[in-house]
């Protein structure tokens, strides 16, 4: 059974992010036997599909390097230019950009695999600073009560440990920066060019009057007493802001290996996972292999009773350890977390059927290698006669955006609970406590996000961490034509019921880069023609022009494939069984129409969260909005979509009622509003919602609709004399409304709202 995600989160431990999931299905939907493809199969289908992509929000695919450009040592960051195929100020989107959408939600709504899921990084954690009601502070602090110094050597093609000779009980002293002299050449913390450094010193040490033992004097070699080496870490700015100071004081000093010390081997395993683990910093500062090199300082866990070898070490003192859950003797990885089920190497889904395949791992005789694609995209081009395409005539920088943070397990992994010492990570049980939450989309922010990095932030920024881009604006059209062979009345119906998502002005389709600010919404218009090869190679010529054999596909045909389609998913993967008559009203697919919803939440219900937030409002009481590791909600709370009784029920199955119970006719499934028209016939009375509280002032309290977020077009408005009674309307705050009149100024549209109660809190009283 796949695990079940907090249905609904209380405000307070809720998180917020530019993405979200669609949670992973029960079970994978296999697809039909692939036909023969030596030839057209009458009772199956052939033809193109005609599509024009409309931008919905600026669009940016980067052009690839020249191998000019790679000779000469460019990165794909330098350069801004959209891809093109011939002239830079002619745009092309490629086929494969767009074959790579498509296919991305063929395997969401064909309930596909999920294989394609990397074995690296291997985790690890620090909890040096963790307080006592974090998950990860106790087995941090219980590992690391043993840590020893040592040096790296090999030993019989593999790595070990020598360890330092100990200065009474210790195998390395601290050393306060100020004490270091300058003779050294110690690059302090404080300087831009700071880096890790390993130094050869001579010392002597003292004990402090709290009995530890620390460095007194220190010097080049043959000065002192004691031989060692000065060992440095981060000073944790590599990522900070421009003129932030470090707290830390103190380094650290490994004595010389002890004369006759017995070397430690160190575990394959520990060293692989090490390695695979390495981060760009480190490897930039150390090289590919880190630590393990001879001779370098290292520190360690000693092994402990019975084991003979070292599992865990590093370049510093508080060094990252490897998530092992319960009987892994190795790192944690991404594919670990997503069930077995859902990613067999033999199992064949609609996706890979329709698009193709190539089976990673060498298969019996019996079995198919591989699976040839039957649809084909070719590249979308500019349509002729639209006015510049072009969102800016100058490069810009946008926001930074960093890589993803797997290692923020709240965000990634399912949570059942959403106590912060409850809170399941990567060394609980792969499907047992917890799994990945599932696939990942970003949130639309409306057709005009705000993309620019404010020229006051470029200057305080590094070159290696910016980019520039050259984005089209929203509304341009691009045409591409999509070819497909010889498939099934349900693999055409899996395609339809993409495109046609994308044709719904309540959805966006998402493409291109800089999708967590809001860039690459687009909407489609198709036309189908059906080919009929066996009319068409009967005749040459047919009323005066070649025999072709195609006409469009009526809609009545489009809808039947798409029936078939929806009926074979919903039977195959016992969504019919739960009690869901339809597709969409599954509740994966509620959280993926969530999330494609157009134009989206509010900007502010979908931003990066912070460590030093500023800004009001914030999660929290300081700045630090990730220090209570607030949990990641469903898309179906964010986009205020109410879920059935039996989907509220955390322990049972994705929407599976008690067994003691009949299912119940699940709700009509609420549409996100389109943005292209805000007129009242998509804002109807009653409605019920919870918006944002914008002010409050003598004319009333002004409220954002969460489904429109351009307030100049639509607003609510609690009028003074609905006020009576009902609290205080502190801005930034939420309440639910409901809709009590509709009013249309010219291109405005003015919500008259009453305040009301939470229509799940209604139900439950009912």
């Amino acid at each position: 059974m796949t695990l079940v995600h907090i249905p609904k989160l209380d405000d307070d431990r809720a998180a917020l992010a530019p993405y979200n999931f669609v949670p992973l299905p029960e079970q994978v939907v296999p697809a039909e036997a692939p036909p023969e493809q030596d030839r057209y199969h009458p009772d199956r289908f052939t033809g193109r599909i005609e599509c024009t992509l409309t931008t919905a929000s600026p669009l940016y695919v980067r052009c690839g390097l020249t191998p000019e450009q790679l000779a000469a040592g460019l990165e794909a960051k330098d350069l801004a230019e959209f891809f093109f195929t011939s002239e830079p100020n002619r745009p092309v989107i490629p086929g494969s950009s767009l074959r790579g959408m498509l296919r991305a939600l063929v395997e969401i709504v064909g309930y596909g695999k999920m294989e394609r899921v990397t074995e690296r990084p291997r985790f690890f954690y620090r909890a040096v600073a963790a307080k006592t009601d974090d998950p990860l502070a106790t087995p941090y602090r219980s590992q690391l009560r043993n840590v020893k110094a040592g040096y790296i050597t090999q030993r019989g093609g593999g790595w070990a440990i020598v360890p330092a000779k100990p200065i009474g009980t210790d195998s390395f002293i601290k050393v306060r920066e100020r004490d270091v002299p300058a003779t050294l050449g110690l690059v302090r913390m404080h300087d831009p060019s700071y880096r890790l450094q390993r130094i050869a010193v001579s010392f002597t040490h003292k004990r402090t009057p709290n009995g530890r033992t620390v460095v007194d004097l220190i010097g080049p070699p043959g000065v002192h007493e004691y031989a060692g080496t000065l060992v440095t870490s981060g000073n944790m700015l590599e990522t900070g802001r421009p003129g932030q100071r470090t707290q830390r004081k103190n380094h650290v000093v490994v004595p010389d290996a002890g004369a006759n010390a017995n070397p430690i081997p160190i575990a394959p395993q520990a060293v692989e996972d090490y390695c695979n683990g390495l981060s760009s910093f480190v490897v930039e500062q150390l090289g590919p292999l880190g630590v393990l090199a001879e001779g370098m300082p290292v520190f360690y866990c000693e092994p402990g009773r019975g084991e003979r070898a070292v599992t865990a070490f590093g370049h510093n003192l508080n060094f990252r350890l490897p998530y092992r859950f319960p009987g892994s003797e190795r790192a944690a990885t991404p594919r670990d977390f997503v069930p077995e089920a859902l990613r067999r190497d033999t199992d064949l889904d609609l996706a890979e059927a329709i698009f193709g395949m190539v089976r990673s791992q060498r298969q019996a005789e019996d079995e198919r290698q591989a699976v040839a694609g039957r649809v084909f995209v070719g590249d979308a081009e500019l349509v002729a006669g639209q006015a510049d395409p072009w969102l800016s005539q100058a490069p810009f920088t946008p926001h930074i955006l960093a890589g993803p943070k797997p290692t923020t397990f709240q965000h990634y992994l399912v949570q059942p609970q959403s106590a912060k010492p409850a809170l399941k990570h990567y060394a609980h049980r792969p499907g047992e406590e917890t799994a990945i939450r599932g696939h990942k989309l970003y949130w639309h922010k409306g057709g005009a996000p705000e993309l620019r990095m404010p020229t006051d932030k470029l200057q305080t920024v590094s070159d290696t961490q910016t980019t520039a881009m050259r984005p089209v604006r929203a509304g341009v059209q691009f045409g591409f034509t999509l070819h497909y062979e010889n498939l099934s009345e349900i693999e055409l119906g899996a395609l339809f019921w993409v495109l046609r998502l994308g044709s719904d002005p309540a959805y966006r389709l998402t493409l291109g880069m800089g999708k967590p600010l809001g860039m690459g919404a687009v909407g489609l218009a198709y036309r189908v023609v059906q080919s009929r090869r066996e009319e068409r190679y009967q005749s040459l010529f047919a009323d005066g022009a070649w025999a072709l054999g195609e006409s469009e596909l009526s809609d009545p045909d489009q809808a039947q494939a798409v029936a078939a389609f929806e009926a074979y998913v919903l039977t195959q993967s016992a969504e019919q069984q739960r009690g869901y008559g339809k597709l969409a009203e599954t509740l994966r697919m509620r959280c993926l129409l969530a999330l494609l919803g157009w134009p989206g939440p509010l900007p502010e219900q979908t931003r990066y969260m912070e460590i030093e937030r500023t800004q009001r409002p914030r999660l929290g009481n300081d700045g630090n909005e990730y220090k209570d590791r607030r949990v990641l909600p469903l898309p179906t709370q964010v986009a205020g979509i109410a879920l059935r009784e039996a989907e509220m029920a955390t322990h049972t199955s994705h929407g599976a009622p008690p067994a003691a119970s009949a299912p119940t006719a699940p709700k009509e499934l609420p549409k996100a509003k389109p943005a292209a028209n805000h007129g009242s016939d998509r804002l109807a009375e009653g409605e019920i919602f919870r918006g944002v509280i914008l002010e409050d002032g003598k004319e009333g309290v002004a409220i954002a609709h969460p489904g429109h977020s351009d307030i100049k077009r639509v607003i609510g408005v609690i009028a003074p004399e609905q006020k009576q009674g009902q609290g205080q309307f502190k801005p930034k705050n939420t309440r639910w409304v409901e809709i009590m009149r509709v009013q249309a100024e010219g291109k405005r549209t003015i919500l008259w709202l009453k305040p009301t109660s939470n229509p799940e809190k209604k139900e439950k009283e009912k």
